[in-house]
């Protein structure tokens, strides 16, 4: 009976652990489906934070070159006005807009001629300029005048002024300074002057006939001497307003030959040594045109007048 009992105990040992073995790796299956499961979701939350991030990624760029775009279009409109104002310093309206042209740009200019105190002439412009495929548009306002502000009295003619370059340029005389005309020729001689309608001369002048051909009552040039002595030959006449100026202690000379002559205006900041052989004849149209002249005009923005259009 007790063999029986042990036959049966053994009988029955396999089938319990086959049992074990069968809930074992029932709970592992269970597990590793859980675990694919989680698996499968954290991917899903990658691949959507992956395609959302790349998606915000790109429209942060697209908006960045729209923003970019825009910031270019908006300085190329801003450099094109205030060159087209430069241009209008020295040329006319027609002259000025071709020479700065742009074919994807519009461009309107309203011109005003104006009189300002002691009769100068002043031009007062409206430049607006637009872009012809965005919707960017600049208005600015800008205003001509003389370098040339007040023509000399006639007690400057006959005497020096050592307020005289406050009184023509409103400048001191360390403000003023050939920069102030830009389109000047500077030297320290005047042998063989390229025509010009503005000479700052440093040192010594001497002034032939050849070096004047290109001037006139009509066309005069200022020409001014800066620490140096000033000789006008003979058979020379000059046309225009000549300016001495002195930042020294130092005596300075105006030999004005036979037969030469200055028509317009001849003024010093410092007392000089004169030599007077020729003629000098001081005349306000002369000095009327020199100022009206293009050549030695300056352009400003007129304040509180640049409006961003959109």
């Amino acid at each position: 009976m007790r063999d029986k009992e042990i036959v049966e105990w053994r009988n029955n040992v396999p089938y319990t652990q086959n049992l074990k073995f069968k809930r074992y790796f029932s709970q592992a299956k269970q597990q590793g489906i859980a675990v694919l499961a989680i698996v499968a979701m954290l991917l899903s939350v990658v691949t959507f934070a992956t395609i959302t991030t790349s998606q915000n990624v790109q429209q942060y760029y697209a908006i960045q070159k729209i923003r970019q775009d825009s910031e270019s279009f908006q300085a190329i409109l801003k450099k094109h006005l205030k060159d087209l104002a430069m241009a209008l310093r020295t040329q006319s309206v027609s002259a000025a807009l071709n020479t700065t042209n742009k074919p994807f740009l519009s461009t309107t200019v309203h011109q005003e001629s104006l009189k300002g105190v002691g009769e100068q002439s002043l031009t007062h412009y409206e430049i607006s300029v637009s872009h012809n495929a965005e919707n960017i548009k600049y208005k600015a306002n800008f205003l001509r005048y003389p370098a040339l502000l007040r023509l000399p009295t006639a007690a400057q003619l006959l005497s020096w002024d050592n307020q005289l370059t406050h009184w023509l340029f409103n400048r001191s005389e360390a403000e003023l300074s050939a920069a102030f005309f830009p389109n000047s020729i500077t030297t320290s001689h005047c042998y063989n002057l390229a025509d010009a309608t503005v000479y700052w001369i440093n040192g010594d002048c001497v002034l032939t006939h050849s070096d004047l051909t290109h001037t006139s009552s009509s066309a005069p040039v200022l020409l001014l001497v800066v620490d140096g002595d000033l000789t006008i030959s003979a058979n020379t006449h000059f046309f225009g307003l000549i300016i001495m100026l002195s930042t020294t202690t130092a005596t300075h000379e105006l030999n004005l030959a036979h037969s030469s002559s200055i028509k317009g205006a001849f003024v010093s900041n410092t007392q000089l040594q004169k030599q007077i052989n020729g003629l000098l004849m001081p005349s306000a149209q002369v000095l009327s045109n020199l100022q009206a002249s293009a050549n030695i005009a300056k352009i400003i923005p007129v304040p509180g007048t640049w409006y961003d259009i959109n």
